[in-house]
């Protein structure tokens, strides 16, 4: 009679192997993971505009500082090829002897072959101006410098140059409330530039948004506009009129792109656009804007409409008491802590008067003026409290890590103003 004999593996020897079994399974995925992490596709992220706020939330901090004079930055950055993460997986089975699938710099001289190459990402005045490999963009650079200096003669620090736009109307301080809600209609297309007027309407909506004007949302709009049959870009102004009431607006925006043009071999475009704003019961006009840019320092004409219907909104914004005429340079963020409302700081733009004054980032601003934000409630309200014209002193009240303090900030007039 045969008995199987059972050599048992003692669960104090299984354990150990187990866990190194794991460990060997798991381990080789970081060095692929790294080659991920550091792929040059992280610059897709990147576009014009961008504040160099905005480009270290979206890539990280660099590797290297090129260059910081004041003016012009230039980051370094090291990062590997967009499909490198494929190599590295084939080569695990070979590299993880080595410990190249597990701590993946070894490889690189192990194996003798190059990773990271150095890709360049370059700002004029903390705005982003180009980025790419050094040979990819070194004329480009260039132009980054020689437009900057340029551009700064024309509007200062901004780092780029300034449309030429106007913006008239009746509407003012007193009616502006009449008006607390508005309809952006599709506008007309630019010849040759389809999709064009789509792009500026989004735009103004959006920045009518930061003005507290309450926007009739897209979908609601189009929903009415299918029931109507009617086509925005060839309606006579009573049915455009018709459509506003209907989606429950008082006002609504129309207009068009006259000009969308992009030259990519110089890097250059030309945008004109123009807006009205019309009364949906009376039909009077309340505001007519309109602008123009042609742009040296970038062929991205989204950019440029961008900026023109900025300047025109800002004088809208100045003329009906929505906007003060002066700026101080911060952008910070209502906030509420144990039933008080205070401002806290989340940027401060380079040599603007809030960062000379002295405030900081993560500062709480808890009145302005001495009125106290603690119990606005409202975006609104607040930004009213802290509202300033240009040249005159706006009195911060903040605290930092708790401690109280002062802060004197004597505001500049606002371009396009």
């Amino acid at each position: 009679m045969s008995r199987s004999l059972a050599f048992p593996i003692p669960t104090r020897t299984f354990a150990p192997v187990l866990v190194a079994l794991t460990v060997l399974c798991i381990l080789p995925a970081c060095g692929v993971g790294y080659t991920i992490v550091k792929s040059e596709s992280k610059l897709d992220a990147l576009a014009v505009p961008m504040t160099k706020a905005q480009v270290l939330d979206e890539i990280g901090n660099p590797d290297r500082v090129l260059r910081d004079d004041g003016r012009v930055l230039v980051w370094e950055y090291s990062l590997t090829a967009r499909r490198q993460w494929l190599y590295e997986l084939g080569l695990c089975p070979v590299s993880i002897w080595i410990g190249g699938c597990i701590v993946y710099p070894f490889t690189n001289l192990a194996l003798e072959r190059q990773r990271e190459y150095p890709h360049h990402v370059v700002l004029i005045n903390d705005e982003l101006c180009a980025w790419g490999t050094p040979a990819a963009i070194l004329q480009r650079r260039k132009a980054c410098e020689t437009t900057g200096i340029q551009s700064r003669r024309l509007e200062g620090a901004s780092g780029r140059p300034e449309p030429t736009v106007t913006g008239l109307g009746p509407i003012n301080r007193d009616m502006i409330d009449r008006y607390r809600t508005m309809a952006v209609m599709m506008l007309e297309d630019a010849p040759d530039a389809p999709g064009s007027g789509a792009r500026v309407a989004g735009i103004i909506t959006t920045l009518l948004l930061d003005l507290d004007i309450n926007m009739v949302e897209r979908a609601k709009l189009d929903e009415v506009l299918n029931e109507q049959v009617i086509q925005l870009t060839h309606a006579d102004d009573a049915n455009v009129l018709r459509v506003g009431r209907l989606v429950g607006a008082q006002a609504i925006i129309v207009g068009g792109v006259q000009q969308w043009e992009r030259q990519e071999q110089g890097r250059t475009n030309n945008v004109s656009l123009s807006l009205r704003m019309i009364d949906v019961e009376t039909g009077l006009l309340l505001f007519n804007g309109e602008g123009h840019l042609t742009d040296l320092t970038s062929d991205d004409p989204e950019a440029s409409a961008r900026l023109i219907v900025h300047r025109i909104l800002t004088r809208f914004g100045s003329q009906t008491g929505l906007l003060g005429s002066g700026r101080i340079g911060v952008n910070w963020e209502l906030m509420e802590e144990s039933g008080s409302y205070f401002y806290q700081v989340r940027e401060l733009r380079s040599g603007l008067p809030a960062e000379k004054a002295g405030l900081k980032v993560g500062d709480h601003v808890v009145a302005c003026n001495e009125k106290p934000l603690a119990d606005v409630g409202v975006e609104h309200d607040a930004k009213r409290l802290c509202q300033v014209e240009a040249g005159q002193v706006l009195y911060l009240n903040v605290r930092r890590a708790g401690k109280p303090l002062n802060v004197a900030v004597t505001a500049e007039r606002r371009p396009g103003l």
